[in-house]
Order: C-alpha cells, then structure tokens, then sequence
C-alpha cells in the first residue's frame, strides 16, 4: 500500500510542477499558460503531495496497513 501511495505522491508531485510552470508561463502550449490560479493550484498539489509523502515515509512501519 505504501508503494502505491508513493507513486501517486510522486506524480501528483510532477503534475504539481507542471502546473506551475504552465501558469508561470515557463512552460508554453496549453490554456492554463500565463495564468497564475493555475501556479497556485500546482503549488497547492505540490505541497500537499509533499506533506502526505514525507507522512508516509515517516510513520512506524506496520501502520498505514
């Protein structure tokens, strides 16, 4: 279970990136380009994703199950 929460972790991570290129204008080529609620939202996803990983990697093993 933990793998799997990881791996959904880790592309919620690169997801989250993405959106904050895009709404930073870094990354050009899509409609979320240039707008900034879409780099907020990436930031959102991003730290979120981070805090459940780190929570995950840091619980007792046997717990999470």
């Amino acid at each position: 279970m933990r793998r799997v929460l990881r791996g959904v972790c880790i592309v919620a991570l690169a997801v989250g990136a993405i959106w904050i290129f895009q709404g930073i204008g870094a990354l050009p080529g899509s409609f979320m380009t240039g707008r900034s609620e879409w780099a907020i939202a990436g930031a959102a996803l991003a730290a979120a994703a981070a805090l459940v990983l780190w929570l995950a990697s840091s619980a007792p093993p046997g717990q999470g199950r």
